[in-house]
Formats: structure tokens, sequence, C-alpha cells
């Protein structure tokens, strides 16, 4: 096997032309010339979840696929083979900084690379239209233009680093409830103007080798099927030379994707095409070069990351698997090459927002701090990461306990959960367990036949497994084997525990040997709900402290079941709300200043789910209100990737919005909460008053049907165009400094119609700490049409100065800021009337106009 950075080559942009980079060669269409049509469609399938399939005979290798985007898991979500654990992209787009977010994925690109990854599956460039979407936090902004900036430096820094990024999921994927099947009704113009500019920037400025085809359908046809949006605009308008995926099971037919220019059915082996396909050419309803098109697109990505290479060089690994299912293809934890903990801390810090900071009560003087209290169920517990395809497991976490308690200097920290808001019980800590098999800290997990026959045995230190491939014989949906897990558990406390566990199948509990729950769990209608929100059973069970009880679980998976094979268990001592709020309200009582961490449980924002509220789970709004009445330097820090509601933000000095931040989110919250670091985030989605003032809501199809109403009137465009006031606007962000906007003045001196238009602005910081400002220039007008937004982002540009000192910045607004997509025309069009750059802080504090 090739080491990791073997005949990789930069994926970045080389020149201002689509798909530059993907070049393909006279050889490529020899090497294709000398397959027969068997082996052509072999090719155009996966060769197991993650894999494409290879062929020694041309010297293409195997291309190892991964999910992202806020790491790389490889092919296995597996605790001895960890990855760094990335803020999740709503957190990236707070930085408003795409040189910041290319150094990260450039490191991530390097850490994939060293894991044997030849491709990502990201970065998700659809858009917030709703907050309750699901999968929101895998997105970067309610705003096509900072998605846009954002996602061209991720695509590049990745790319840069030798591993092929997928942009997805191609288009109007923006919510999950029946996201397999809805039918998105999008007027032409919306999708022009909102909901493809973040694709067309990634395959025109930033060469993204790869595009993933949704599962739902647009304006009536699937997107694996959808030649107008693939053949036409995707490879027609833009020129995009790459490969388009399917989103993993969403080719459901032979001709209609094959013709819709699809290139790659994922995953495998099994799929609409093969054996169909290549009859489909036979009977000449499919022509042979449409094939050899795929194939030359294939054979390009492959040159690319290094799968393609000289036949007597691919046939030195033909003994290898072509699939990665075996566990044997695992690059062994030494040998990966992990994100920089400096740069991912700095990359958290920046992307944290100051929303509040009543009084300056932050940032901390560690000097003047007796006694700090750290409140709530994030405060021990945090929640890094969202569910589904982002997931992986983490290298460490950085809880805020851990984090605050070793810089606080002298002061003393108290320690309150506050209230309980998990869904799925718990995993207690690794200490607390043992292998009883092998005496180490953990538990022991065993693939077991219909007759108990041990079919592989291993040591595992985690409380959630999941599996795609890679399991013994007669075990996984449809079999009649089962996974077992044991551990002897040590109570820290004598009293009542709770014990959970998890997984699409029949559960059983057993308790020193004693059966305490045995029942099945339903089938979710989504496979990745097997993953995301499994059915859980559950028993109490009393215990004493310190005396060891032997725990068992025994799933055995549905006949019918589908996805990742999970299976999570938990166990927690039982605890009564009123006696945690109380304790909370103690701690809060006595300590100068009270940190509040809450926000959304895990599972609560998940592939596959939409979410049911706004609403923060169980009872952390009455939490922070208790503790606000005492204390009132109460600072609340907020742990969700999406909108939450703030019923009490008026009677707290400080709120800090820390998205799903990742396993560096102790430390970079101690570096802000102390100001070793600036929150440096900007708000990419407008964080609501009540859910009833939000433009966009509802998720749910009515009919099958997904209907964009709302037309360019989502997020901020929205609530301008309804007068509505946020509870927090679109781009705001308080950072510690203050700023003056002094001067706007047009550098282009007269603006025409298709023509860049450029502005000067100064600022100057008039506050007393060094900082960094998010200059944020919106387009207003011509005014008199309800359809449009009153304004809309149109540039952004970042500047640093000292106190007392000032800055410019230059930002180009671009042509297509001031057009408009014609439907009739089928092209863009530069309306007359009174345009006007307006200038500010957010898209709610414009200080600066300029007619144009």
């Amino acid at each position: 096997m090739p080491t990791p950075f073997q005949g990789r080559t930069p994926l970045g942009r080389t020149s201002g032309r689509a798909g530059a980079q993907m070049t393909t060669t006279a050889d490529d269409a020899e090497l294709i010339a000398s397959l027969s049509l068997n082996d052509k469609v072999l090719l155009l399938t996966g060769a197991d979840s993650w894999s494409t399939q290879g062929a020694d005979a041309i010297g293409l290798r195997s291309m190892i696929m991964s999910d992202g985007p806020a790491g790389a898991r490889g092919v296995a979500l597996d605790e001895r083979h960890p990855s760094t654990s990335l803020p999740c992209p709503s957190a990236l787009g707070a930085t408003w900084n795409p040189d910041l977010v290319s150094e990260l994925t450039a490191a991530l690109g390097q850490e994939a690379s060293s894991k044997g990854i030849h491709v990502l599956l990201g970065p998700t460039i659809n858009l917030m239209r709703t907050p309750l979407g699901g999968r929101g936090f895998e997105c970067f902004a309610e705003d096509p233009v900072l998605t846009a900036q954002i996602a061209v430096g991720y695509v590049r820094g990745l790319q840069e680093a030798g591993v092929a990024a997928t942009i997805k999921h191609y288009v109007a994927n923006d919510s999950e409830t029946e996201r397999w099947s809805y039918d998105a009704q999008v007027p032409e113009y919306v999708l022009r103007e909102l909901y493809l500019p973040p694709f067309e920037a990634c395959v025109r400025d930033a060469d993204a080798a790869m595009v993933m085809a949704a599962y739902n359908r647009v304006n009536g046809t699937a997107m694996t099927e959808n030649a107008r949006l693939l053949a036409g605009v995707l490879k027609g308008e833009w020129e995009f030379t790459g490969v388009v995926t399917s989103d993993w099971h969403a080719a459901r037919s032979t001709t209609a994707t094959a013709l819709a220019t699809l290139d790659l059915a994922m995953p495998g082996p099994d799929g609409p095409w093969g054996e169909q396909l290549a009859n489909a050419v036979s009977d000449g309803v499919v022509t042979e070069e449409i094939l050899d098109d795929k194939l030359m697109r294939l054979l390009a990505l492959a040159r690319r990351v290094g799968a393609l290479v000289p036949a007597d060089e691919a046939s030195a690994a033909s003994a290898e698997p072509q699939g990665v299912a075996s566990l044997t293809r695992l690059v062994p934890p030494e040998q990966v090459r992990l994100v920089d903990p400096a740069l991912l801390r700095k990359v958290t810090a920046s992307s944290f927002v100051l929303l509040k900071n009543e009084g300056n009560v932050l940032p901390l003087d560690r000097a003047d701090l007796g006694e700090l209290a750290l409140i709530g169920p994030g405060a021990v517990r945090p929640t890094i990461q969202g569910a589904g395809a982002v997931v992986v497991a983490p290298t460490s976490v950085s809880t805020p306990v851990d984090a605050l308690t070793s810089r606080a200097g002298a002061a003393k920290i108290t320690v309150a959960e506050g209230c309980q808001i998990w869904a799925t019980v718990p995993a207690p800590p690794t200490d607390s367990l043992t292998d009883p098999v092998s005496g180490e800290p953990g538990v022991h997990l065993e693939f077991v036949a219909t007759d108990g026959t041990v079919l592989r045995a291993e040591h595992r230190t985690a409380a959630t497994f999941a599996w795609w491939d890679g399991f013994p014989p007669g075990i996984g949906w449809g079999e009649g084997g089962s996974i077992v897990l044991e551990m002897l558990y040590r109570p820290e406390v004598t009293g009542p525990h709770l014990i959970g566990a998890a997984g699409v199948g029949r559960l059983t509990i057993t308790v020193d040997g004693v059966i305490v729950a045995d029942r099945p769990t339903v089938v979710p209608v989504d496979p990745v709900q097997a993953m995301t929100n499994p059915g859980q059973v559950r028993a109490g069970v009393d215990l004493q402290a310190g005396e060891p009880v032997r725990l068992k679980v025994e799933f055995r998976p549905a006949i019918d079941g589908e996805g990742p094979l999970t299976v999570r268990f938990g166990i927690v001592p039982t605890a009564d709300d009123e006696t945690l709020l109380a304790r909370a309200v103690q701690v809060a009582r006595a300590a100068d200043v009270a940190v509040v961490v809450v926000g959304s449980a895990e599972l609560t924002e998940v592939e596959g789910l939409d979410r049911p509220t706004l609403a923060m789970p169980g009872r952390q709004d009455e939490l922070v209100t208790r503790v606000a009445a005492v204390n009132d330097r109460t600072i609340v820090v907020l742990n969700s990737g999406m909108p939450v509601l703030m019923p009490w933000a008026d009677q707290v000095a400080a709120v800090v919005q820390a998205w799903l931040p990742g396993q560096a989110m102790g430390d970079a919250l101690a570096d802000v909460l102390f100001g070793d670091a600036e929150p440096g985030g900007r708000l990419p989605v407008t964080l609501p008053v009540a859910e009833a003032d939000c433009p966009v809501l509802d998720a749910t199809p009515v009919d099958g049907v997904l209907d964009y109403r709302e037309g360019l009137l989502i997020g901020y465009r929205g609530y301008d165009a309804s007068g509505v006031e946020p509870k927090f606007p679109f781009g705001h962000g308080l950072g510690y400094t203050d700023w003056d906007y002094e001067l706007i003045e047009a550098v282009t001196q007269e603006h025409q119609p298709g023509r860049d238009f450029v502005v000067r602005i100064v600022i100057s910081n008039a506050g007393s700490r060094f900082g960094r400002e998010v200059v944020q220039a919106y387009l207003a007008g011509p005014p008199g049409n309800p359809t449009r937004p009153v304004r809309a982002l149109a540039a952004f540009g970042s500047v640093t100065a000292g106190p007392g000192e000032s800055a410019e910045v230059r930002l180009t607004v671009p042509a297509r800021a001031f057009a408009q997509w014609d439907a009739g025309r089928g092209d863009w069009v530069w309306p007359g009337g009174q345009f006007t750059v307006e200038v500010g802080r957010s898209s709610r504090d414009l200080r600066l106009r300029l007619p144009v």
C-alpha cells in the first residue's frame, strides 16, 4: 500500500476556468478503451460503503472516501482510530474568515491524507433556510455570499493537501423531514440567486473535485436524475469537469441517472447500475460514450489524488482488498498527522460570538476573581459535535470544567450540573468501567453467532459503536447473530441508577446475571436514524458506591433494519432536577461570577431529523433565570449549533454563542473568558426573539412537496422585509473593543452594468484593546419590489488595529450583486435604479452609506 502522501498533488485553483485541475489525457482515453463494457460499469458503482472499485489492468487503485466535514472519520467510527473533532460548520461560518478556514482545512486534509483518505464528503453548502433544520449546524450560513466565500476557503485548503472535496448536497436539500423524497418547489430565480451560488463559486473559484447529488427532488425531478441541473447548469454552464456522485443510496434508477450525467453511484457493490446499466448500453438506451465520459472524470479524479498509477505498480498491490471494509486497512494512529491543537484552539476561539457584554463583565480578571461558579449540563459534559455524517471519535475533549479549573489561577471553582437534558442515557467515565476479560478500563465486545460461537472479540473503551461494513458472517441486518457488550461498573455514589441501551433491534440488559430490560425497538423511516435516533430500552437499578456490578448488553439487529449498525449504552445516577436546580442557585449566590453552559443535548441536532422547537431541552431556561436572579454577573455560554430561544437574555450580563465547537471547546472558552483571545465570531444566522418571528420555520413537506414560497426572503432578508426585530441580527458580534466607522468612498469612478464596484472604508479602533473587525457591505435597492430583499450582503472583509489606530479595507461589490435572474430570458439582467452600499457591523448596525 502506498504511503499516505505518495502521488498526491495539490487540488487547488490554478486558473479562473472551472475544473482547471481536473485534467484528462489521451492515455486516459486509451485506458478506458481497453476495458470491456462490464469492466466499465463495474467502476461506476462503489466497492463498498466507503471506497470505489479499482482496476489493476489500467493502474486504477481504489479510492477511499470519508464522511466530513467537521473531521475526517475514515472508514469506521472507532475510538482506537480517533480523529480531530473540528468546530461545526456553523462555527466556521461564524469566523467570517475564509483564509483561517482554509488554513484549518489544509491541516484537516493532511490528517485525512495520512489516514489514507482520498476524498472527503464535505463541505455542506446548503443554506440555513430554517433554524429548525436538523442539519443546519452542518451549513455555513443563512446567506449565499458568506456561505460561498467560506466554502471556497474550505475547499481550497482541503484540496491543497491533496484530498478531494465533495460539495454537497446539490441542491435545495435544506431540511431533513422526508429528505429522501420531498419535492422542493423552488422558483428558478430563487435557485439562481440563493441556493446555486455557493455551488457555482466552489466550481468556478475553487475547482471542487466532486459534487454530491442530493436525495430530494427539485421541481419534480430527483436530483440524481435532474439533467437540467446536472448536465445543463453544473456541467454545461459552469463547465464542471469533476465527478458527480450520488448521496448514499440516492441513485434509484438506471437510465434516468445515467442520462442525467450522474457519474458514480454510492455505496456498493449493489445498486441500480451494474448489469442493468450494461444492458441499457447493449440495448442502445445509453450510449457507451456516456459511460466513457463518466470514466474519464473518474480517472481524472484518481490522477489528482494519486490513485492512478502505471499498471505495473498497481499490480504490486493486487493482493490488497479493493474495498475498505476490513479494519486491517485502517492506518495505525501513530502514523496519523493530526490537526495542530494550537491552530484548532485558535479557530475555535475565533468562532465564538460575543452577543452581549453588559458592563464589560468580560473578559474576566483573574486577579479580582475569588470564586467562579461553573453551572449547567454543558459544563462537565458539553455537546461538541452533531450527529450523523459529521460524527468522529475525538482524540480528546477539553471540557469547560477542566479548562477553567486549570486556568482560573487562585480563584475557587464550584461546579453544579443544574439540570439534566440528555435524551439517551449518557455513558459513564471510562475509568468507572472494567473489561471483565482483559481487566483493563473499558468494555468487552463480542460478535456472537446464533449457536453461541464467539466470532470476534475486542477490548474497547467507547460507549457508542457503529459499523457500515466489516461484520463477521452471520452478523448484521437480517442476520441471526448478536453483538454483546460486557463490563464491570463501579458506582461513585449509592442510590438509584438508570441504565440504558440503544439500537435498532432487540436489546437485553442484564445486571449481575439478572435481566432488567428486554424488548425490541422500532425501525426508523430514515436509515441514518439507526445512528442518530435509535430506539432505547432503560431500567432502574439500586447500586452501592464502590461495589462493582457486572453489566451486559445483548443487541440483536432488526431483520428489516438499514443504515449503519449502531449500539450504545449508558448509566448514570438518578438525579432530581429540583435538587440540581437548588444546588446551582446555591453555588451561584456564593460566587463572584456564574458561568452557565447550556444548549443542545447530544442527539438533538442530527442528520435525518429536523428540530421540533427552538427552545432548549429540559429546564435550562429556568436554570439560567434562577441563577441570574441571585448573581448579576451571570455569563451564559450557548453550546448549540443553531439558534435557540433566549427568554432570559435581558436578565444576564453576557452571552457567548459557542456553537458545537469540537474537541477544543474548553481551552478555547477559557481563552475567551479570561481575555487571552478575543471572541472573534460574527453571527452567520439570525437569532430570533420568538419562533413565530422566523421567516421560515416549518420544514415539513405537505403531500410530499416543500414549497419555497418565501422566495428570496430567508434569514435576515425575511426579517428586514417584515420589519420584525431579531434578538441578535445576522453579522452581529461585539468582540472586546469598539470601532468608529469614519469614511466610505467609491474607488470605481463610474459604475456600469456587469461591472464590479469597489469601495474604500476607513474605520478606527475606539476601544482600549487590540482587535479585529469584520466590515460588512450590504447592497440595498432599487426599492419598490416586495419580493426582493431590502438589502443583501454583497461583500465583507476584516481589519485589525490597536487602540486609537485606523485601518482601511477595500471591498469589491461583484457585478452579480446588482443583477437579477430573468427566467424568461434565462439569463442575468441588470435593472436600473438607485442602489445604496450600506456598510457596518451587522445587517442591523449600518453606519456608512454610499449611493450607486
